[in-house]
């Protein structure tokens, strides 16, 4: 969501310290034409503290003090707005409508027909609501359709369901500093689920519940967020991956994203088109990204290739040597580079491409798509020849093997949060990936 309205006031605690805000554009004034020394902003959980002459509360992320003496200019990636000027934790974050109209289909609105022939229609509960145990996101999902409306016309009352709301609920108070962390895991669920990275959301708020009224909830911030893309995706609704067709799955989805690490992957996509203009586009760094994601899924789902007897000697001659050189008098400076070397020989089960011949076969009644054991070498010897800094050429058929490849990738995360086979085959009849 994008504030198209000008914020300006002054720093919370620092009268001379005035501010102006434009979309995501800060500039800090001085009211001291003369200052003899610069004035630090402290930054509270990574936020500094305005308050608009409405007597609004802006929270403007910076993560660090800031520093200033007559002026200072801060490009933010996203601040809330709120009434409190105290806001250190928070319970429930919803997102709104956006991208999350693609991804839901309401079934809150239903018509039935009476003994007259007459249509009738009335209002249903459409909440999914799904569990989450990762300690990091401990609490619930849930996905539904906002508040219908209903409007008196001539001929009778007018039925519509509006946007769409999803809401996590928290077990315990979240501070403010983790919205960036919990904003980008819902953001990465809802890129896989489109398959496109252009998109975002209508609005995000804090929200919690009212007093006296525990099952009543209302906003207690609203939270704005810098969006890189120019536009959003027009992708259609029946291409992506919707909450009613990933279930309970959601829950295995979510608890991939956040158990994602740089150094133990779980969920690996960075091959996934930036928009819909790019989305037939293949490069190397994409041809990179796709064999990343495959190692990381073959890692996850065990894919084991039987080797000869020779491998393994070989394979425990090269340790030898790594820990010979290790406990030696001309070791490497950084011990830790033998902790990944080493580890690597241990998780060294087979050459990646009968890893992904092997993982392809398996998984090839679900996608429907075929290629050769020739065109899975040469997918991987372009990646090994281009990773080594060689010039290698990029031809249609690497782009093909490259498409089916981002294929197996996806089926192979939706077989593991859970999804039945049956439902995976429909999901690529749909072209999920295209």
């Amino acid at each position: 969501m994008q504030n198209t309205v000008k914020l300006y006031g002054v720093v919370e605690g620092y009268e001379k310290i005035s501010f102006v805000l434009d979309k995501f554009k800060c500039v800090f004034f001085n009211a001291d034409p003369i200052p003899r020394s610069s004035v630090i902003l402290p930054q509270h959980q990574g936020f500094i503290l305005g308050r608009t002459s409405q007597n609004k509360y802006v929270y403007i992320f910076s993560n660090q003090d800031l520093k200033i003496w007559n002026e200072l200019t801060l490009n933010t990636w996203g601040y809330f707005v709120s009434s409190s000027p105290n806001i250190k934790t928070y319970k429930i974050i919803c997102f709104e409508g956006g991208i999350l109209n693609k991804l839901f289909s309401p079934s809150s609105v239903c018509f039935e027909y009476t003994d007259g022939l007459e249509i009738k229609g009335k209002y249903q509960d459409d909440c999914q609501t799904y569990p989450l145990l990762n300690k990091k996101i401990k609490g619930n999902i849930s996905i539904h359709s906002n508040p219908h409306e209903r409007r008196t016309a001539e001929n009778g009352d007018l039925i519509s369901t509006g946007g769409i709301n999803l809401e996590i609920t928290f077990d315990e108070e979240k501070e403010i500093q983790t919205f960036p962390e919990i904003y980008g895991y819902i953001l990465s669920m809802c890129q896989f689920m489109t398959f496109r990275c252009n998109i975002r959301f209508e609005a995000i708020a804090f929200k919690d519940h009212v007093e006296n009224f525990p099952q009543m909830i209302d906003s207690v911030a609203e939270c704005y967020v810098c969006y890189e893309h120019a536009y959003d995706t027009d992708k259609r609704m029946h291409s992506c991956l919707t909450f009613n067709t990933l279930g309970e799955s959601v829950t295995n989805l979510l608890d991939s994203i956040v158990n994602n690490k740089p150094k133990r992957p779980h969920f690996n996509i960075g091959f996934i088109p930036e928009d819909d203009e790019t989305v037939n586009y293949i490069t190397s760094m994409k041809i990179r990204e796709i064999c990343s994601a495959l190692e990381s899924e073959m890692e996850l789902s065990k894919i084991q290739v039987q080797q000869e007897e020779t491998f393994d000697q070989l394979v425990s001659k090269l340790k030898s040597i790594v820990i010979e050189d290790r406990d030696g008098e001309h070791s490497l400076t950084d011990s830790k580079a033998y902790d990944y070397i080493l580890g690597t020989l241990n998780h060294l089960s087979g050459a990646l491409s009968d890893k992904i011949e092997k993982c392809f076969f398996e998984h090839q009644p679900l996608m429907g798509e075929w290629i050769s054991r020739k065109q899975i070498d040469e997918f991987v010897k372009y990646r090994n020849t281009i990773t080594h800094g060689s010039f290698m050429p990029l031809d249609n058929s690497l782009a093909e093997t490259a498409f089916v490849l981002i294929e197996l990738v996806y089926c192979c995360i939706l077989k593991r949060i859970g999804m039945a086979d049956n439902v995976i085959k429909e999901l690529f009849k749909w072209h999920i990936t295209s």
